[in-house]
């Protein structure tokens, strides 16, 4: 009796390539969420060197009477070039033909990708009537999409949104007329603007329905990803075909790998705490050499990573300079600990 072959395991849509205009990809649908101040600097370039990370979004580069010349714009991309990944550049505005003029010079600096953020939250963003702002406006959306894909043909396009303005119900009208413009994917915080980042029980049932509302568009979700088991329970009750994890990478600068193997079917090896903060003290030394000097964004970090009541984040709130957060975090750290992660448990 012949022995019935084995139907091999389905691949994880999470991993499979996130396909662009121009015949480009991005490796798998795990993506980093931009976060303004955070991603920009040494923490993103700790995540790029240390192999955290295959691809980057940027923070938004807001276009508001013009077009940035391009040895600005390249410096707003430095962070990103040096890192040698593919990268995607989010841009914010409210005047379309700023948009396209900037994205045929983003284009040409490297980017393989233009994102649209309909997101932003920021009471003054949305006092200007961009980010969140533009949601009042679906058909704004639908023809700043389409007035991209004509300026950058052969780059990816894709918009942020937030399920709505002010209600979720406003999904109803934003993400058809997304659909009709068809984007390459479309990335949806599940709060609403207004909401920001509140607990809102129950907000992944708006990943749900934003999936019924964009078929055959890809979608990634967006908010409350902090663990590999969240990206899972993500897929599971949504349906979504990809994440994005932004706040979750504070906590666990490794959480995409661990992400990737949960998917994978391989146990994640989340980072322990020692090793979590030898790159927390790697990113406050790059930044120091890089010629900063307050440690706020490392302070930012630490509080999600370790939570206000940890006495070592009480001790790093007292610090003043990055020298002095670094030497304090060294002082928790086996100096071989960068290069070993099984130094310290």
């Amino acid at each position: 009796m012949a022995i019935p072959t084995p139907i091999p395991a389905l691949r994880h849509p999470f991993l499979e390539p996130l396909p662009l205009a121009g015949g480009r990809a991005l490796p798998n649908r795990i993506l980093p969420g931009p976060m303004e101040g955070i991603t920009t600097g040494a923490f993103g370039a700790v995540l790029s060197r240390a192999g955290y990370v295959r691809c980057w979004v940027t923070p938004f580069l807001r276009l508001t009477t013009g077009v940035p010349r391009p040895a600005r714009l390249r410096e707003h991309l430095l962070p990103y070039l040096e890192a040698g990944l593919p990268f995607v550049v989010q841009v914010m505005g409210i005047h379309t033909e700023l948009l396209c003029a900037a994205a045929v010079r983003l284009a040409e600096l490297g980017a393989i990708g233009i994102d649209l953020n309909c997101a932003c939250p920021s009471r003054t963003v949305l006092a200007n009537g961009a980010g969140g702002a533009r949601l009042r406006h679906p058909e704004w959306i639908a023809t700043a999409l389409r007035a991209l894909r004509q300026a950058v043909p052969a780059c990816g396009l894709s918009v942020k949104l937030r399920s709505g303005l002010l209600d979720p119900a406003e999904m109803a009208d934003i993400l058809p007329a997304v659909a009709a413009a068809a984007p390459d994917f479309v990335t949806l915080h599940f709060r609403t603007a207004a909401e920001a980042y509140a607990r809102v029980p129950g907000g992944w049932q708006r990943l749900a329905r934003a999936r019924e509302l964009l078929p055959g568009i890809l979608l990634l979700g967006c908010g409350d990803v902090l663990t590999a088991a969240d990206a899972l329970r993500l897929r599971a009750e949504t349906g979504v075909d990809g994440v994005a994890a932004a706040r979750g990478l504070l906590r666990n600068p490794r959480l995409l790998l661990d992400i990737e193997d949960a998917c994978a079917g391989r146990t994640p090896r989340p980072l322990g705490r020692c090793h979590s903060l030898a790159r927390l003290r790697e990113m406050a030394l790059l930044a120091l050499e890089s010629g900063g000097n307050r440690p706020g964004f490392v302070l930012e970090v630490a509080r999600t990573m370790l939570g206000e009541r940890d006495p070592l984040f009480q001790d790093l709130s007292r610090c003043r300079t990055l020298l002095q957060t670094a030497d304090r975090l060294a002082a928790e750290v086996p100096s071989k600990e960068t290069h070993d992660p099984q130094s310290c448990s």
